[in-house]
């Protein structure tokens, strides 16, 4: 572990996760984040962004015509790790092939794959294009990272004959992000669903599960935020329903954490799913989840300790967790010390930073 002073971390997405990763690994090394600065300044306006010393920003916006510079700033920063967050786009998945080929005989070559198989619909388009380019890149690295046991199956599963093995493979955590300052939860029970709405996410179990809470008066808010399909599809029959709010449309970071903060909890009623960053997210801000049972999130969630876990598609067993947490404010404020514990524990970045170092 020691013996990594300098490391180039390359993030075409998941700005502020390549960050505070960066900036928790700067502790020991020399860190050159290559990253687009404007969309990592937007991640972070209207809060402030935590002080990186050890970590030199590139900006970068991943054109085609960027690679050489890029490639020059890597060998000029003579890294004993290069380190890519993987890319989706087909230009940014070539420069993450052509520059882990190039440094390969140099130095130590790493890759987190957030999305061991990518989620159904758009998603899942994009990655059929882009997967040649991927598993050329995959095959080359040294170091392949995912988020927790279930990616590290799915990944192998998708990627590799039986047995299914890769000693190049390693664990990590995905650390809190969109972390607030500490607030008490509201007096009203209130779950919150953001982000991107996509088929995967499950708006439609969750849309059973609340008219049922709806028929049976129980009192209980939600807030819909974010954009996408599905939103745009159920929008309207959500908001038809007592207690909920939907707030279509793009939701600034600094948003993001208040509407975490207004709430008790995130609702996750996922069909499928590999790691979550909106579960990081939670409980950066103190909140537990009640999620489905699919991928990456029971190797975060312990189920009636920091979260709650149903089976993906049952409404019935959504309503039934939701409407007990309405009745029970001391089971919300034990899930919710859970739910602090993981975050300063297994989400803290300086722990999944030393981790990763003695990985390289």
């Amino acid at each position: 572990m020691t013996s990594i002073r300098r490391i180039v971390m390359i993030a075409p997405h998941f700005e502020e996760y390549a960050f505070l990763l960066a900036r928790a690994l700067a502790r020991d090394a020399a860190v050159l984040l290559v990253v687009d600065t404007g969309r990592l300044d937007a991640d972070y306006a209207d809060r402030s962004r935590p002080a990186a010393p050890g970590v030199t920003l590139r900006h970068c916006r991943f054109g085609a015509a960027e690679l050489p510079g890029l490639a020059l700033a890597i060998a000029r920063f003579r890294p004993q790790v290069l380190h890519w967050q993987e890319p989706s786009g087909l230009v940014k998945a070539v420069m993450a092939a052509v520059t882990v080929t190039l440094a390969g005989p140099f130095c130590r070559t790493a890759l987190t794959i957030h999305d061991a198989v990518p989620h159904s619909g758009r998603d899942a388009r994009v990655a059929a294009r882009l997967a040649p380019v991927r598993r050329f890149t995959r095959a080359r690295v040294q170091r392949l990272f995912v988020h927790g046991p279930s990616c590290a199956t799915q990944y192998l599963q998708e990627y590799l004959p039986a047995p299914h093995r890769d000693a190049r493979l390693r664990l990590t955590e995905h650390g809190t992000i969109l972390s607030g300052a500490p607030v008490p939860p509201p007096a009203e029970f209130r779950v919150l669903m953001f982000g991107r709405m996509e088929a995967y996410k499950g708006l439609d179990v969750l849309l059973a599960a609340w008219r049922q809470l709806a028929a049976r008066g129980v009192p209980a808010a939600l807030e819909l935020a974010g954009s996408g399909p599905e939103l745009d599809r159920l929008g309207a029959d959500f908001a038809a329903l007592p207690g909920v709010t939907v707030t279509p449309g793009y939701i600034s970071s600094a948003q993001v954490i208040d509407k975490i903060g207004a709430a008790d909890a995130l609702v996750l009623p996922y069909h499928s799913a590999t790691q979550s960053g909106v579960l990081a997210a939670a409980m950066g801000n103190g909140r537990f989840a009640v999620a489905s049972r699919v991928g990456g999130i029971p190797d975060t969630i312990q189920h009636g300790v920091n979260g709650l876990l149903v089976e993906p598609g049952d409404a019935d067993g959504l309503a039934e967790a939701l409407a007990g947490l309405a009745a029970d404010a001391d089971l919300r404020r034990q899930l919710q010390a859970g739910a602090r514990r993981t975050a300063e524990e297994r989400l803290d970045w300086q722990q999944i930073a030393q981790r990763m170092l003695a990985d390289y």
